[in-house]
Protein backbone atom coordinates (compact mmCIF):
# COMPACT_ATOMS: atom_id res chain seq x y z
CA UNK A 1 0.00 0.00 0.00
CA UNK A 2 1.37 3.41 -0.99
CA UNK A 3 1.00 6.24 1.54
CA UNK A 4 -0.39 9.50 0.17
CA UNK A 5 1.63 12.52 1.25
CA UNK A 6 -1.01 15.23 0.99
CA UNK A 7 1.31 18.02 2.13
CA UNK A 8 3.88 17.17 -0.57
CA UNK A 9 1.13 16.99 -3.21
CA UNK A 10 -0.14 20.43 -2.16
CA UNK A 11 3.34 21.99 -2.26
CA UNK A 12 4.18 20.38 -5.62
CA UNK A 13 0.93 21.54 -7.22
CA UNK A 14 0.76 25.03 -5.75
CA UNK A 15 0.78 27.77 -8.35
CA UNK A 16 2.32 31.12 -7.39
CA UNK A 17 0.92 34.11 -9.26
CA UNK A 18 3.24 36.79 -10.60
CA UNK A 19 1.87 39.41 -8.23
CA UNK A 20 2.68 37.16 -5.26
CA UNK A 21 6.18 36.57 -6.62
CA UNK A 22 6.81 40.32 -6.88
CA UNK A 23 5.53 40.88 -3.34
CA UNK A 24 7.86 38.16 -2.06
CA UNK A 25 10.86 39.50 -4.01
CA UNK A 26 10.38 42.98 -2.54
CA UNK A 27 9.69 41.45 0.90
CA UNK A 28 6.33 43.15 1.36
CA UNK A 29 4.04 41.82 4.08
CA UNK A 30 1.80 39.14 2.66
CA UNK A 31 -0.84 39.30 5.38
CA UNK A 32 -2.08 41.98 7.72
CA UNK A 33 -1.15 41.39 11.36
CA UNK A 34 -3.63 43.69 13.03
CA UNK A 35 -4.96 43.34 15.60
CA UNK A 36 -2.51 41.08 17.38
CA UNK A 37 -3.98 37.85 18.75
CA UNK A 38 -2.30 36.35 21.79
CA UNK A 39 -2.93 32.90 23.20
CA UNK A 40 -3.99 33.05 26.82
CA UNK A 41 -2.83 30.07 28.82
CA UNK A 42 -5.12 28.81 31.56
CA UNK A 43 -4.89 25.81 33.83
CA UNK A 44 -6.38 24.18 36.87
CA UNK A 45 -4.61 24.68 40.23
CA UNK A 46 -1.08 23.24 40.16
CA UNK A 47 -1.53 21.88 36.64
CA UNK A 48 0.40 24.51 34.70
CA UNK A 49 2.76 23.53 31.93
CA UNK A 50 6.43 23.42 32.95
CA UNK A 51 9.26 23.35 30.42
CA UNK A 52 12.74 22.15 31.29
CA UNK A 53 15.79 20.61 29.63
CA UNK A 54 16.73 16.94 29.89
CA UNK A 55 19.80 17.70 31.99
CA UNK A 56 17.92 19.89 34.54
CA UNK A 57 17.42 18.54 38.05
CA UNK A 58 13.72 17.74 38.46
CA UNK A 59 13.65 18.70 42.16
CA UNK A 60 15.22 22.06 41.38
CA UNK A 61 12.77 22.73 38.55
CA UNK A 62 9.80 21.88 40.77
CA UNK A 63 10.86 24.36 43.45
CA UNK A 64 11.48 27.32 41.11
CA UNK A 65 9.30 30.34 41.75
CA UNK A 66 9.01 31.07 38.02
CA UNK A 67 6.83 28.02 37.35
CA UNK A 68 4.06 29.52 39.47
CA UNK A 69 4.12 32.77 37.45
CA UNK A 70 1.68 31.91 34.68
CA UNK A 71 -0.59 34.28 32.78
CA UNK A 72 -3.57 33.16 34.82
CA UNK A 73 -1.89 33.33 38.24
CA UNK A 74 -0.47 36.77 37.47
CA UNK A 75 -3.93 37.91 36.29
CA UNK A 76 -5.25 36.93 39.72
CA UNK A 77 -2.38 38.81 41.36
CA UNK A 78 -2.88 41.93 39.22
CA UNK A 79 -6.59 41.93 40.09
CA UNK A 80 -5.72 41.69 43.80
CA UNK A 81 -3.30 44.61 43.64
CA UNK A 82 -4.95 47.05 41.20
CA UNK A 83 -8.56 48.21 41.17
CA UNK A 84 -8.35 49.30 37.51
CA UNK A 85 -7.55 45.74 36.40
CA UNK A 86 -10.76 44.29 37.86
CA UNK A 87 -13.04 45.56 35.10
CA UNK A 88 -12.01 42.87 32.59
CA UNK A 89 -12.59 39.19 32.09
CA UNK A 90 -9.49 37.11 31.39
CA UNK A 91 -10.06 37.04 27.61
CA UNK A 92 -10.64 40.82 27.41
CA UNK A 93 -7.71 41.69 29.67
CA UNK A 94 -5.37 42.16 26.69
CA UNK A 95 -7.30 45.22 25.56
CA UNK A 96 -5.58 47.28 28.27
CA UNK A 97 -2.75 45.04 29.50
CA UNK A 98 0.23 43.31 27.91
CA UNK A 99 2.03 40.15 29.07
CA UNK A 100 5.75 40.73 29.66
CA UNK A 101 7.37 37.36 28.90
CA UNK A 102 10.73 38.19 30.51
CA UNK A 103 9.36 39.50 33.80
CA UNK A 104 6.36 37.16 33.71
CA UNK A 105 3.86 39.81 34.74
CA UNK A 106 1.12 41.99 33.31
CA UNK A 107 1.90 45.65 32.55
CA UNK A 108 -0.43 48.44 31.46
CA UNK A 109 -0.61 48.76 27.67
CA UNK A 110 0.82 52.04 26.35
CA UNK A 111 -0.60 51.88 22.82
CA UNK A 112 -2.85 49.75 20.67
CA UNK A 113 -4.70 46.65 21.78
CA UNK A 114 -4.69 42.91 21.28
CA UNK A 115 -7.22 40.14 21.27
CA UNK A 116 -6.96 37.31 23.78
CA UNK A 117 -7.64 33.78 22.60
CA UNK A 118 -8.18 30.80 24.88
CA UNK A 119 -7.99 27.41 23.23
CA UNK A 120 -11.14 25.34 23.00
CA UNK A 121 -11.80 22.66 25.56
CA UNK A 122 -14.33 19.93 24.99
CA UNK A 123 -17.18 19.41 27.43
CA UNK A 124 -15.70 16.04 28.38
CA UNK A 125 -12.52 17.70 29.70
CA UNK A 126 -14.50 18.45 32.88
CA UNK A 127 -13.17 21.08 35.26
CA UNK A 128 -10.88 22.61 32.65
CA UNK A 129 -13.91 23.26 30.40
CA UNK A 130 -15.83 24.91 33.24
CA UNK A 131 -12.79 26.97 34.22
CA UNK A 132 -12.66 28.33 30.67
CA UNK A 133 -16.35 29.21 30.84
CA UNK A 134 -15.90 31.04 34.15
CA UNK A 135 -12.86 32.96 32.86
CA UNK A 136 -15.04 34.25 30.02
CA UNK A 137 -17.74 35.49 32.42
CA UNK A 138 -16.22 36.62 35.72
CA UNK A 139 -14.54 40.02 35.79
CA UNK A 140 -11.61 40.78 38.07
CA UNK A 141 -11.27 37.38 39.73
CA UNK A 142 -8.55 37.26 42.38
CA UNK A 143 -8.34 33.47 42.80
CA UNK A 144 -9.84 30.18 41.70
CA UNK A 145 -12.23 30.42 44.66
CA UNK A 146 -13.32 33.92 43.62
CA UNK A 147 -14.22 32.58 40.17
CA UNK A 148 -16.76 30.25 41.76
CA UNK A 149 -18.54 32.93 43.81
CA UNK A 150 -21.59 34.58 42.23
CA UNK A 151 -23.59 37.22 44.14
CA UNK A 152 -22.01 36.14 47.42
CA UNK A 153 -22.85 32.46 46.95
Amino acid sequence: MVEANEIKKYLDCRYVFTSEVVWRIFKFDMHERFPAVERLQYHLPNQQMVLFDDDDDVQEVATQLAISKTMLMEWFKTNQELEVARSFTFDHFLQQWVWNRKLKRWTMRKRGFAIGHMHYTHLTSGERHYLRMLLNCVKGATSYEHLRIMDGT
